[in-house]
């Protein structure tokens, strides 16, 4: 394994950390129970993306065939690909079905009383 596989996959392991303890200190404000498995899934998708980049700078660097025998040694771990796709429509889903859930204006919604709004003349 080459140092600079090293060092990346190291930064996307210190990406991954950052993610996880970022969201987690932003916690949604909730009692409801789908909005907190929405944000769990969506914090899943999130760090698990870059835990998954890691592996993958990890995973590839420690094969040590060349040529024709690296690329069939990789190709068996081709199904990793699938589940980078996966875990980034996961994020994808969850934060968009988060955000719809209570949109502004939804009669269901209640009002904060702390929105902007325009000066009364």
């Amino acid at each position: 394994m080459s140092p600079v596989e090293l060092t990346i996959a190291i930064v996307f392991l210190g990406l991954a950390v950052r993610s996880a303890v970022h969201w987690m200190r932003h916690r949604v404000a909730t009692q409801d129970t789908t909005d907190e498995v929405l944000f769990a899934l969506f914090v899943t998708g999130r760090v698990g993306t870059w835990l998954l980049a890691a592996g993958l700078f990890l995973l590839f660097g420690s094969i040590d065939l060349r040529g024709r025998a690296y690329t069939d040694e990789a190709g068996s771990y081709s199904w990793l690909f699938i589940v980078f796709l996966l875990l980034g429509a996961l994020q994808l889903i969850a934060g968009w079905f988060l955000g719809a859930r209570h949109a502004p204006g939804d009669p269901s919604t209640p009002e904060a009383g702390d929105e902007p709004r325009p000066p009364i003349t």
